[in-house]
This record gives C-alpha cells, sequence and structure tokens, in this order.
C-alpha cells in the first residue's frame, strides 16, 4: 500500500466550510432580485395609498411603497416595491408590463410621490441659524401661486442634475425644480447663487 494521506475534518475546518456556505447564501440573496410581474402580483390605489395582492400566495392585499431608482432619468423603469418597514419585496422592470387598474395604480402612487413643483421666480431667501425659509413663485401643475418652504441643510437640499437645471427638496420632502438657472430674473438669480 502506498502512503495514503489521511485526512480528518478539524473544527477549524467545519467552520470555514459554515462560514464560507453562510458568504455564498448572503451573496447570492444580495444578488437575486425577485422581479413583479402582473402574473405574479396586482397593484390597487386605496385612496392615498398603494396595495399589492400576491397572486401566487394567495394573502390578502399588502400597503408598499414605490421608489424609482433611477428618479431624474426615468420614471417608468426599474421601480423597486417596499413594505411597510422599508425593506424591498422586489423591483418592477417596467411599469409598462402592467396593464388597466393595476398600471393606473402604479403611475397615480409614483405621480403622488415624485410630484415635482416648478420655481419661476424667487422672491426671498431667509437664513436664521442655519436654516434657510423660501419665498418663491411656482408652478404645480396647471396652477400658479406663492409658497413658502424651510431647507434644514440647504446645500444639502440642492442637487444639480446638469448645467442648468436644479431640483430642491425640502424639509418635508417636496421637491421643486429649477428647469434651468440661466432663465431666472436678475434678481432670483442672484439671492440663489450663493448656495449653487
Amino acid at each position: 500500500m502506498e502512503n495514503e494521506i489521511k485526512t480528518t475534518e478539524t473544527e477549524s475546518d467545519s467552520e470555514i466550510r459554515e462560514f464560507t456556505g453562510l458568504f455564498d447564501r448572503q451573496a447570492f440573496e444580495a444578488t437575486h432580485v425577485n422581479y413583479i410581474t402582473p402574473e405574479k402580483c396586482s397593484f390597487t390605489d386605496c385612496k392615498g395609498y398603494l396595495t399589492m395582492t400576491d397572486k401566487a400566495g394567495g394573502g390578502g392585499p399588502e400597503r408598499v411603497m414605490l421608489h424609482l431608482l433611477f428618479p431624474y432619468s426615468s420614471r417608468r423603469t426599474l421601480v423597486s416595491v417596499l413594505n411597510g418597514s422599508q425593506e424591498e419585496i422586489g423591483l418592477i422592470s417596467d411599469i409598462d408590463l402592467f396593464e388597466g387598474d393595476d398600471l393606473a395604480a402604479i403611475e397615480k402612487e409614483i405621480d403622488r410621490k415624485y410630484f415635482i413643483r416648478t420655481i419661476l421666480k424667487i422672491l426671498e431667501i431667509k437664513d436664521k441659524n442655519g436654516i434657510t425659509t423660501w419665498r418663491v413663485e411656482e408652478r404645480a401643475g396647471d396652477t400658479e401661486d406663492v409658497a413658502d418652504f424651510s431647507l434644514k441643510d440647504t446645500y444639502g437640499s440642492i442637487f444639480k442634475v446638469d448645467e442648468k437645471r436644479l431640483l430642491i427638496t425640502d424639509q418635508d420632502g417636496n421637491r421643486y425644480e429649477i428647469p434651468d438657472i440661466g432663465a431666472l430674473d436678475h434678481k432670483s438669480y442672484r439671492r440663489i447663487e450663493l448656495y449653487l
């Protein structure tokens, strides 16, 4: 008999194998995407919030929230569906896969969450203890009005999308845009210039 090499599993070998298996499982769970399709789920608008029913699971409707992965460039693709604990349930690759009431409910929820007002003119910006209070002329849909809002972290609340366009999120989560900062009147531009 030739020299046989006997291998016995040590406690540390067992721990390594267990750890590696755990890592593989966590890597799989982190990279696995649960795609939500019309065959799997349906959506309902419940007057102020959205519910999803899992057709396969047979459970009742669950309140869900939608989160656009690319909110400034695509409002119809890559939509994350979150449960009430803000944990991702799955991903809608394209909302146009859905039809009828399902599609209408999804679109309404996205419009509700990502509604953006357009700032036409900046009338005043007051800074007190690091909180800025803004008074602006805005357009929300077809209506033009004067609005007031506050920013806790002014520099962090203004996002430059490109050379012209700014997005502003107030302390309540409302969104405003300035489509072209160069098109603002001189006084409006001077008021916001400090924060650019």
